[in-house]
């Protein structure tokens, strides 16, 4: 059975040739899902010069009468966004010799054709962030980047400050936590280059910690720099949730398997109850999958579908400053969007086609 099909002007199944995305075209499916809280049903999602022009519902579908449609009897959903991973990088994303490494910048040692961002991008995941790992103190810039076409959204999204265990070293500085904390103090105290961007409130901070003492000194650090930014990691923050909320910083949790311990999933549902903007991230051996597993998960353990579906898209998006360009179905928002074979946060769904900036990029005919 076909699940869905271009017609009015395109091979069936075929990528879109370039360019072809300039042109306005629709896709007319049983579900349209603008975004966590907006479904339309029997709708068309209108597409023009790469940008979301306009959703129309079953009443108004005639003012697409004569573009080239895509009919599809399925779900249409903005693309996912992964708020923290390590995909195309190659493992060049440390400086085991040196405590700071703040110059470093992702987006130099992103690979654009890796298979990795491939792979991502065929689970629907159209955005992400890409990040250092949590071996140095200060590890650099993270890079904001879709899975397709080298497009570069933010090149310097976040300067990754990691004041946990994975941090220290016994031959070098910092050996222990009070001397982590000490040489962050000496950093900020006295600012220069990027630190001095985030000092200055110019750039967000993504604070890498795991266990509940280094998620505490972490509050403490932000609070007392007005630091801004997103918490990454961290399992069980949701037991400080209050502690979070008053810092201002968004919280970048999971991936979940399937045997997620339920008080890490309940951590999620009480960051949630105290309205801590929430997204999804990746690591480095967790396969792109998982994303959309970590948000069903969640609503396994009680956070709602709301909520969930928009920690993978809208408020991933405004976590990152981003909402004006992916994240959702609005208009002029660009053209990120997957085709699913049912209800996005149903893991029997499957991905059939993702269309980037208006261009076909994966799936066909089914």
């Amino acid at each position: 059975m076909k699940n869905w099909v271009l017609i009015a002007g395109a091979l069936l199944g075929a990528p879109l040739a370039a360019g072809a995305n300039d042109a306005p075209f629709a896709v007319s499916a049983k579900h349209i899902v603008v975004d966590g809280k907006t479904t339309v049903l029997d709708g068309v999602l209108v597409v023009e010069r790469g940008k979301v022009r306009e959703v129309l519902d079953a009443k108004q579908k005639s003012k697409a009468a004569g573009l080239p449609t895509v009919e599809h009897d399925g779900w249409v959903s903005a693309g996912m966004i992964a708020a923290r991973s390590h995909l195309g990088t190659r493992g060049e994303v440390s400086e085991p010799k040196r405590s700071f490494a703040a110059d470093a910048r992702m987006l130099d040692v992103v690979d654009f054709g890796h298979p990795e961002l491939a792979a991502a991008l065929q689970a629907g995941i159209t955005t992400v962030v890409i990040a250092p790992d949590a071996s140095n103190l200060i590890g650099g810039r993270t890079a904001v980047i879709k899975t397709h076409g080298r497009a570069v959204l933010d090149p310097d999204a976040h300067l990754l400050i990691a004041p946990a265990a994975s941090a220290l070293r016994p031959n070098r500085e910092p050996t222990s936590f009070a001397g982590a904390m000490a040489l962050l103090r000496e950093q900020f105290e006295r600012p220069q280059g990027p630190v001095a961007e985030v000092a200055a409130g110019k750039l967000p901070v993504l604070l890498e910690v795991g266990a509940r003492d280094e998620l505490q000194r972490a509050l403490e650090f932000a609070q007392t720099y007005k630091l801004r930014g997103a918490l990454s990691h961290a399992p069980l923050a949701g037991e400080l949730a209050a502690d979070v909320k008053r810092s201002g910083l968004a919280a970048i949790v999971g991936p979940f398997g399937l045997g997620a311990h339920p008080r890490v999933l309940d951590s999620v549902r009480a960051l949630a109850a105290e309205s801590v903007p929430l997204a999804f991230g990746l690591d480095w051996n967790s396969a792109p999958q998982e994303l959309r597993l970590s948000a069903v998960m969640c609503v396994r353990q009680g956070l709602s579908s709301e909520l969930a579906w928009n920690a993978l898209t809208s408020h991933a998006a405004a976590v990152l400053g981003l909402q004006e360009r992916v994240g959702t179905l609005r208009a002029g928002c660009d053209a990120d969007f997957v085709l699913w074979s049912g209800a996005p946060l149903e893991l029997t769904s499957r991905v059939q086609a993702v269309f980037v900036g208006g261009s076909h990029v994966f799936g066909g005919q089914q």
